[in-house]
């Protein structure tokens, strides 16, 4: 369809009767994102409310079947990346995010690092460098003051806020280490999302893992405390939890973000965001 014919087609939109907008709607939704820049064009030139108001909620329902499309991808075929499935997931809420800047942080991090490593560093010296570099230096910290604010689980907020949940943090410090090399994983810790430090670099799921692949743990929440797999089952003891190997051993990308998901969902529904809560559902449908 020429760009003639899509503007003069979303201008349709502003229809009063509401079977003939239904159609549009309908028409304009199944041409996918191609229309998006189209929509944002229309809104910004619109004096209308009610147009207004119309064309967001169209350009919502495109953007809510391209993530899910997205994840859908992302799952069959590079699931490895957990990066890129969050950033999947802050593109919904925020759709001119630019990540272009947002992995410059991420190297900067690294760089950061790499200036004070060597080969004759320990697993427990290359985390306390993390730490130094990550918290110290670049100032992440746990967000104990606003836990449920939805700004602590969407990976762009974190990286330019310096503030997150337990899994927003782990998921950035684990994505930093991993293009490191250095083999550490998310762990589906009750309450806590945790890290484990393995003793080889692996592809998940794989289902071979033991406790004995174990080194140790990191708790992102708390500054990168390290803590024993004996602390962990202390842990789980502590609050009625069985210990099941999904609460210490490593969890899988699409389960990560799942969790992650389900804490947005937590978080707008504080707010009472139905739309929102009803959005990222259909989300977490997808993941399963």
């Amino acid at each position: 369809m020429e760009n003639s014919e899509i503007k003069a087609l979303v201008n349709l939109v502003d229809d009063e009767d509401d079977q003939s907008y239904g159609l549009i709607r309908s028409q304009i939704i199944n041409m996918g994102v191609e229309v998006m820049p189209f929509i944002t064009q229309a809104q910004d030139e619109s004096t209308n409310d009610l147009y207004t108001d119309k064309l967001k909620s169209i350009y919502k329902e495109i953007s809510l079947k391209n993530t899910i499309k997205e994840l859908e991808d992302w799952q069959q075929n590079n699931y490895l990346n957990l990066f890129q499935g969050c950033t999947i997931i802050a593109q919904f809420q925020y759709p001119n995010i630019e990540m272009s800047s947002i992995s410059n942080i991420l190297n900067k991090i690294r760089q950061d690092y790499w200036l004070e490593v060597n080969d004759n560093h320990t697993p427990i010296e290359k985390v306390k460098i993390l730490n130094n570099v990550f918290f110290n230096i670049h100032g992440f910290i746990g967000n104990t003051s606003d836990y449920y604010a939805p700004e602590n689980s969407f990976i762009n907020d974190v990286l330019l806020n310096k503030k997150g949940n337990p899994i927003a943090l782990s998921v950035i410090y684990s994505v930093i280490a991993q293009s490191l090399d250095i083999p550490i994983y998310g762990v589906n810790t009750p309450r806590n999302f945790m890290l484990v430090y393995l003793d080889n670099t692996y592809s998940f799921p794989v289902d071979e893992l033991t406790d004995k692949n174990i080194l140790f743990y990191i708790n992102p929440f708390a500054r990168g405390e390290i803590h024993s797999l004996k602390d962990i089952f202390n842990y789980l003891k502590r609050i009625n939890k069985d210990i099941k190997t999904e609460y210490y051993l490593p969890c899988s990308n699409a389960t990560i973000i799942r969790r992650s998901v389900n804490n947005i969902i937590v978080s707008f529904d504080k707010m009472n965001n139905k739309e929102a809560v009803s959005d990222y559902r259909k989300i977490l449908d997808v993941l399963g």
